[in-house]
């Protein structure tokens, strides 16, 4: 893979696959679940932009890295009031894309390892 603008373009289209073919046809059909995924998707694209002025046109692999992940969640927690187990959702409907791109995007496998090892945000166990 071209590692120009184009890296751009193709995340973008993998992003738009991952939520229109992928997740319809092999994880879910719930809207619900699938309305979920986008929305992660969604919050983290708008966090890149805002927070690291980084538009869709500047896309590249090293925005998924585990840092910025990590900076996400906190950013979750502090600017949206987003409580753990939200913030725990979230991160798995990244790390679900992160395994799709990198099972079609070899160079990319390595997003998937380093999500998987950032840490899920501890929560509060609710009494009954």
């Amino acid at each position: 893979m071209k590692r120009s603008g184009n890296e751009a373009m193709i995340i973008a289209r993998y992003i738009n696959t991952f939520l229109n073919e992928y997740m319809p046809s092999q994880k879910t059909r719930s809207e619900h679940t699938m309305k979920s995924y986008g929305t992660a998707l969604s919050l983290f694209l708008g966090f890149l932009e805002t927070e690291k002025n980084i538009d869709s046109s500047k896309l590249r692999a090293k925005c998924f890295n585990s840092q910025m992940i990590e900076e996400w969640l906190q950013w979750l927690i502090e600017k949206r009031g987003c409580s753990p187990e939200t913030c725990n959702i979230r991160l798995a409907s990244l790390r679900a894309f992160l395994t799709y791109l990198g099972k079609r995007e070899v160079s990319m496998l390595y997003l998937s390892t380093e999500a998987s090892q950032t840490d899920r945000k501890k929560t509060h166990k609710k009494r009954e």
